[in-house]
């Protein structure tokens, strides 16, 4: 009894600083989304590399980015599409430079990546954005996926992220400066059954980029990797009879709004969700165990997986198997 008496005051301290720990990283989300402000993109060089650049983030990325005064290389696999957003671009922000190259990341050759360096060697790139990426059609168990639908998957999330990141850096290093962006999700950050390749593909990206702003951060180049919650945009809301900018709330913003947030945070810390109420929520989820989330991702995925529109997908998906 005597015991527990005297150990009070250690275990009131000990939660008060806990408490205290909670207070001060809550704080710190809502200033660095409310707040802080990165430089200039244009600071890192006269150029951003956007990939994925025809749709969405993407797209939205690099209005952005030429708002903020920088030239713009535009990297998809449309030509057409491409030539639209080049055209889009130009004419909003007619001080600017804008570019683009052809490439289908799914198919990535040792060719394509040698007509993409030669193009890269001849502007001055400062900003690299990876933001090009595949996921699911609809919740599905790892078994169910195609042979291509996974190739895909590594090839778009993974793969792209990798061999641009070693396309740019050489002129980087040799200039002292640079900023590589990741695109990754909070997928990465709870196990996510029936997303699980899309998960473990983001996932990577998030360590790519942690070991590679340690590897790096004497060297001048910045390394950040943006994990957002939902954007309102095709990939969110697939085969959606509503566009997808309609469906905007606050906790999906559009990718207007995702875009000015997301350039607003590079050049800041390394691992971030700059939307202000995705970043909220991640504190609130780093707070709740994987044996409490999993289960509830688990069942909310299946109610998706076995909606009738999805069973009647999948009966397709199976005959053409």
């Amino acid at each position: 009894m005597l015991g527990m008496i005297t150990s009070s005051p250690a275990l009131a301290l000990f939660g008060a600083l806990v408490l205290a720990y909670h207070a001060l990283t809550l704080l710190n989300v809502l200033f660095k989304t409310w707040i802080a402000t990165g430089p200039n993109p244009k600071k890192y060089g006269d150029w951003a590399v956007v990939t994925g650049s025809t749709d969405g983030v993407g797209k939205a990325i690099a209005f952005e980015l030429a708002r903020k005064g920088c030239s713009v290389l535009l990297v998809s696999r449309s030509e057409q599409k491409l030539k639209v957003v080049k055209g889009e671009i130009s004419s909003k922000y007619p001080s600017v430079s804008v570019d683009y190259a052809i490439v289908d990341f799914s198919k990535l050759t040792p060719s394509a990546l040698d007509g993409l360096k030669a193009k890269l060697q001849t502007i001055d790139v400062g900003l690299l954005v990876n933001n090009v990426g595949v996921s699911y059609e609809f919740c599905q168990w790892f078994h169910e996926l195609s042979d291509t639908e996974v190739a895909n998957m590594l090839s778009l999330n993974v793969e792209s992220a990798t061999w641009m990141t070693r396309l740019v850096l050489p002129s980087m290093l040799a200039k002292k400066k640079g900023a590589i962006v990741n695109m990754s999700s909070a997928s990465a950050r709870a196990p996510l059954p029936l997303l699980a390749q899309y998960s473990a593909t983001k996932g990577y990206l998030e360590n790519f980029t942690r070991s590679l702003a340690v590897e790096y951060a004497g060297k001048g180049i910045h390394f950040q990797c943006q994990s957002p919650y939902f954007v309102a945009t095709a990939m969110t809301f697939p085969n959606s009879k509503v566009a997808p900018e309609k469906r905007a709330t606050m906790m999906t913003p559009t990718p207007q709004k995702y875009a000015k947030a997301a350039v607003a945070r590079i050049g800041l810390d390394t691992m971030t969700s700059p939307y202000w109420a995705h970043e909220l929520l991640l504190w609130v989820q780093a707070r709740i165990p994987d044996a409490v989330a999993g289960p509830v991702l688990l069942s909310s995925h299946k109610a998706v997986r076995f909606h009738k529109k999805n069973v009647a997908k999948m009966e397709e998906k199976l005959k053409k198997i």
